[in-house]
């Protein structure tokens, strides 16, 4: 199984996929573990993990598929083939950094009262997971459109994940824009600055 099918199971079915999960009592429960055999604990050798990508040239990617553009280090790797997840994969080197794009189109989650339906359904559902400590769910506006935002943390055994997402409402685009980031928490210090650039050229709406 991909290690990142792992990741992107254990955070994104906890927000938007969550709306219609509560709907399909029949969804099978995620495995308990679902970071076992990840590279999350992979030691990084030095700070020169983050200068290498702050000093290498950017990639400017443009998805027509889900309709966004963003800019990424060269050094990193974006897997848009969608061979074991609907969305695109953004990773550091040392795989200590996972961000994941996709895009839910749900007629649903276009309704005026959508965004507190979900905000509700994504707060249930992180309640009854022990392993997640949520300390942010907010509604807010992001890149100026309405936004839902989680920020948390996964405690498997010694390992500790800091997970974020933006569920990113696009009224023209039919659907909600899914942006998560997933890092180790020990190391995540050293792509601080990275992510920060990724999410500033987050373009969540680019022109064709």
């Amino acid at each position: 199984m991909s290690k990142f099918l792992l990741i992107v199971g254990a955070f994104t079915l906890s927000t938007i996929t969550v709306f219609v999960m509560i709907l399909d009592s029949t969804s099978p429960a995620p495995s308990k573990d679902l970071f076992e055999g990840l590279h999350l604990s992979a030691p990084i050798a030095d700070d020169i993990a983050d200068d290498d990508a702050r000093l290498a040239p950017y990639v400017r990617y443009q998805s027509d598929t889900h309709g966004y553009s963003l800019q990424y280090p060269a050094t990193w790797t974006l897997d848009d083939s969608k061979k074991d997840f609907g969305g695109d994969i953004l990773s550091d080197p040392s795989e200590h950094t996972v961000i994941t794009i996709s895009e839910t189109k749900e007629e649903s989650l276009m309704t005026e009262d959508a965004v507190d339906l979900l905000t509700q359904s994504i707060k249930d559902s992180l309640n009854l997971d022990p392993a997640f400590n949520l300390k942010t769910l907010d509604h807010l506006t992001w890149k100026g459109r309405s936004t839902i935002f989680t920020d948390g943390e996964r405690h498997l055994g010694s390992r500790v994940l800091h997970t974020r997402e933006y569920n990113i409402f696009r009224p023209t685009y039919n659907g909600v824009l899914n942006v998560s980031i997933t890092t180790q928490k020990s190391t995540e210090v050293l792509h601080d600055k990275i992510i920060e650039s990724i999410l500033n050229s987050l373009d969540v709406c680019p022109k064709q």
